[in-house]
């Protein structure tokens, strides 16, 4: 069986207007575990998660720091929670991921 590989990227974008283009109308709280995380549509088709809970400010509010972007709402749901479960492995995968696009 061949190798499949799911894109999950992890973008702190320097300003809010930098951040993914979201969809605000196609805003859904998904659940993972106990607690829902608001996830969106990006206009390109793939889904964001970008707050630790339901009282989020909207995607491009300049308290929206971080995003993780999967190809479905509960990838990047559940990878936006355990990241932040993790804030060292959070800051690591940031670190290495801008490491590689410097190289």
């Amino acid at each position: 069986m061949a190798d499949r590989h799911i894109s999950v990227e992890i973008l702190e974008p320097p300003t809010a207007e930098e951040g993914p283009r979201v969809d605000p109308a196609t805003r859904v709280d998904t659940m993972v575990k106990d607690r829902l995380l608001p996830t969106a549509r990006l206009e390109d088709g793939r889904y964001v998660a970008w707050w630790f809970d339901t009282d989020a400010p909207e995607p491009h509010d300049p308290a929206t720091s971080e995003w993780v972007v999967a190809p479905t709402r509960f990838l990047a749901a559940a990878t936006f929670r355990e990241l932040t479960e993790d804030p060292a492995r959070f800051d690591e995968l940031v670190s290495a991921g801008a490491n590689e696009a410097g190289d």
